[in-house]
């Protein structure tokens, strides 16, 4: 049950971290929000294709998520610094890697509860989720 407690916690806390994404107005704080927001989908993404696609165990899976997870935000960065009167910002890449990392580290936890498995079924295609908790 504790831990049913945490998904749920940290679910509402991306939820809130999506929609405070879509606010237009942005300040030094909804820039940071933005970073750590649009990095914690792709660190997730990144975790959920290495968690199904290779054989890493979950400390590789955890570190290239954030890698992976962390790259859109630095070439964002880089660009932006090409830009007139702007510059490369350390507190963005701060943002974006601890965003990847809790992307990773949620795929992770769900990754591990929910298995995704494909069956064919005589020549039906059926897809079978299972959902599995250990004691």
């Amino acid at each position: 049950m504790k831990f049913l407690k945490k998904r749920i916690a940290i679910s509402i806390l991306l939820f809130f971290i999506i929609i405070s994404a879509t606010n237009k107005s942005a300040s030094a704080t909804d820039d940071k929000l933005l970073h750590f927001g649009f990095s914690s989908v792709f660190g997730a993404a990144g975790e959920s294709y290495l968690h199904y696609k290779t054989n890493l165990k979950t400390p590789g899976r955890l570190i290239w998520g954030t890698t992976l997870g962390t790259i859109p935000g630095l070439a964002k960065e880089i660009i932006d610094s090409t830009k007139r009167d702007n510059r490369f910002s350390g507190g963005d890449m701060a943002a974006n890697i601890a965003g990847a990392f809790v992307g990773a580290l949620v795929a992770n936890i769900f990754n591990n509860a929910i298995q995704v498995k494909i069956e064919k079924k005589e020549e039906e295609k059926m897809i079978v989720f299972s959902l599995s908790y250990r004691f």
